[in-house]
């Protein structure tokens, strides 16, 4: 088992939403870091069930019911010798009760990274390298990238931030003349095109951008302000 068919198998799972499929992916990887490499096994299967018992009765159903459809998947094609499964856990969703959302990984985002050939590739690299939203976009200016200074005002009603642009987007992005032809399209058309060039959504590859800034060790005022949050209060969990 490995990451490649972690996605072969999501892929097969073409009426799920965006959030499901982010799911299946984070709780298969997490399950494959468990394994490290190792063959699976009833007693490996044991162990991880018993480490799965310190979360909520909502998270265990979950990661239990996605691990046993991957599992299930795998052996109907032939990737394993023997079928496996987890031992299900009685839960029924109570109506008052608060679901807690994991807390998203970094992925390996270097696919992002090539010649720009199509508007959501740019978009996508806009999201990635400043966090922008949709909505960002629409009011940027292709004057508004200072190549020489390496620096992006963005403004937004009235209120400027000053980002930096990173080399490898540098690179990317400026011999592109028409820049704001995409600036000037709708939200709707921004969306499209991304889902055209990325398996991820916008807000997605927004908290991608989060969280390398965290993993950089930028400080959490610092992000706030790059994000133009009047708060740091929404960032606080990535700093945990």
């Amino acid at each position: 088992m490995n990451e490649k068919k972690i996605k072969a198998f999501i892929a097969t799972r073409q009426k799920a939403s965006q959030n499901t499929k982010l799911a299946y992916f984070y709780d298969l990887r997490a399950f494959l870091t468990f394994l490290n490499d190792a063959p699976l096994t009833q007693t490996q299967l044991n162990l991880y069930q018993a480490q799965l018992q310190m979360l909520a009765k909502s998270s265990q159903h979950r990661k239990i019911t996605n691990i046993n459809t991957f599992l299930k998947y795998l052996y109907q094609n032939g990737e394993l010798a023997h079928f496996f499964e987890l031992q299900s856990v009685n839960y029924q969703y109570q109506k008052n009760e608060v679901i807690v959302k994991p807390l998203a990984h970094s992925l390996e985002l270097a696919a992002y990274y090539h010649a720009i050939s199509r508007p959501g590739d740019l978009i996508a690299l806009l999201i990635l390298e400043f966090g922008l939203k949709p909505s960002e976009i629409q009011q940027l200016h292709w004057a508004d990238f200072n190549w020489d200074y390496k620096i992006l005002t963005v403004d937004n009603g009235g209120i400027k931030r000053i980002l930096p642009i990173r080399d490898k987007f540098a690179r990317l992005a400026r011999p592109i003349k028409n820049g704001d032809e995409l600036f000037s399209k709708s939200r709707q058309f921004l969306h499209y095109e991304l889902k055209k060039s990325s398996q991820l959504t916008a807000k997605s590859l927004r908290e991608q951008y989060i969280l390398q800034r965290v993993s950089e060790k930028l400080p959490i005022s610092e992000l706030a302000g790059y994000l133009g949050l009047k708060s740091n209060q929404s960032l606080e969990k990535y700093y945990r």
